[in-house]
């Protein structure tokens, strides 16, 4: 919503659907396969006043330029300590 506001995009639609296949495996110590694979965004958006290609490119920077979306594509470094 910030980066298509920033850009004078409004919505008179926005619906986000999500789906993750959880498998609980690795959790119970029965497998050691993955946890999830994959995360599913559907998104239902409309706009008085941007086109299909102008919200398919505001989901583009989106995918770019958020922190959860960059943790969730990216490797990330967790270290835990007790003090």
């Amino acid at each position: 919503m910030t980066l298509a506001s920033s850009k004078g995009i409004r919505f008179s639609k926005l619906n986000v659907d999500t789906q993750c296949d959880i498998n609980f495996a690795k959790t119970f110590d029965v497998a050691e396969e993955p946890i999830t694979e994959g995360i599913e965004f559907q998104i239902e958006a409309e706009s008085p006043n941007a086109d299909k290609k102008q919200l398919q490119e505001i989901i583009r920077l989106a995918e770019e330029k958020c922190p959860a979306m960059y943790n969730m594509k990216h490797e990330i470094k967790v270290n835990s300590t007790i003090k």
